[in-house]
């Protein structure tokens, strides 16, 4: 059924990619990490919750924790990109209460895509690089060169500037577009495929071909994915399991533990024990310049 996975990521993961070949249309989610990515090249349309853009070099992808997200590579154009994944925890120790670097993910993102010039590009090309070499070296003072870096790319991206209107637009299909704000407007509700599709005057089984041809999962599994998605939210936020499960659009308490544990594969309690040591993660920082 092509489920939307969930990924977690060890503190800091970066690297250089390059492929040639079309990739089937997927969808996942990083739990415990921010993701950013500099695309270089290639054929590739990029999904965040509940829109798709194209992509253009220099673009640049700001992904939060909890985000559903994908890349559609649509040929074997060499799809090359530049992608750091940092660890709430690890997120927290770059800032300080004066600098939030993680301001750009929780500002930017809202406004699609943003991007660099080609100085920009290559300053964060090259600061990518020491921090690989450093992984790949034992040497004393690495650990404080990563950390350095780090910020310095993040301090970067902070000065993105927006691309041209076009380019930032919503190329999903009308009838994607209208079925995920149906889903986001009655999130909490009795929502069924059925219902969706009567309310878009389209055939259940036509409107669920489109749909999992153009994200790669089943209107389900996406439907699912966003109560679950809220969920997370709404405990690392405080909220009780109970008020979670009523508030996140499931009927049945136990029902709701079972796919929340199936998804995440841990329990709610579970969770937010885990959650707990990231309440002073970057997205609750006050920025005081």
């Amino acid at each position: 059924m092509n489920e939307i996975t969930i990924q977690t990521i060890d503190q800091l993961l970066i690297s250089h990619r390059s492929t040639c070949k079309q990739a089937d249309r997927t969808l996942h989610i990083h739990s415990n990490a921010y993701e950013l990515m500099l695309f270089k090249s290639g054929n590739v349309d990029y999904f965040i919750n509940d829109a798709a853009y194209h992509l253009k070099p220099g673009d640049v992808t700001f992904i939060c924790p909890n985000d559903i997200h994908g890349f559609f590579v649509k040929d074997e154009t060499p799809y090359e990109r530049i992608p750091i994944h940092i660890e709430e925890t690890f997120a927290a120790s770059l800032c300080t209460s004066k600098t939030n670097l993680f301001a750009c993910f929780h500002k930017l993102s809202k406004d699609g895509l943003y991007h660099l010039n080609q100085e920009q590009m290559e300053q964060y090309e090259t600061l990518t690089n020491i921090i690989c070499s450093c992984f790949s070296e034992n040497c004393f003072g690495n650990d404080i060169k990563v950390k350095a870096c780090l910020s310095l790319i993040l301090l970067l991206v902070n000065s993105a500037l927006p691309p041209d209107q076009i380019s930032t637009s919503d190329i999903s299909p009308k009838i994607i577009r209208d079925a995920i704000r149906y889903i986001n407007d009655n999130l909490t509700s009795d929502i069924t495929i059925q219902v969706i599709a009567d309310s878009l005057n389209i055939s259940r089984s036509r409107l669920s071909h489109l749909f999992k041809d153009f994200t790669g999962t089943s209107l389900w599994n996406y439907i699912i994915a966003r109560r679950i998605q809220h969920a997370r939210t709404l405990l690392r936020q405080g909220a009780s399991i109970t008020t979670a499960c009523y508030d996140c659009g499931f009927k049945d308490y136990a029902h709701f533990v079972k796919v929340f544990s199936r998804i995440n594969g841990i329990s709610p309690g579970k969770y937010i024990k885990i959650m707990k040591p990231l309440q002073h993660s970057p997205e609750n920082y006050d920025l005081k310049l």
